[in-house]
């Protein structure tokens, strides 16, 4: 049985009120507001796993819509 595992450097940047996740998925950067009230300098550890996970789930949503709207 093989483990691997994937690492993805997320930068987090504040505007105005609200932090943002930035990271780089399949050579595209994608990025996603958090939710009110995180804070990822107070975070517990936990919620960077779901953080990345959501990335990742925003990423093949973009990847999805914009491979289904081409002509073959």
């Amino acid at each position: 049985m093989q483990n691997s595992t994937n690492q993805n450097e997320i930068l987090f940047q504040k505007l105005g009120n609200t932090w943002y996740a930035f990271t780089e998925i399949n050579n595209d950067v994608v990025y996603s507001a958090l939710p009110d009230g995180v804070n990822p300098k107070t975070t517990k550890m936990e919620l960077y796993h779901v953080i990345e996970k959501h990335m990742r789930k925003v990423a093949n949503l973009y990847e999805n819509k914009n491979t289904s709207g081409m002509v073959a």
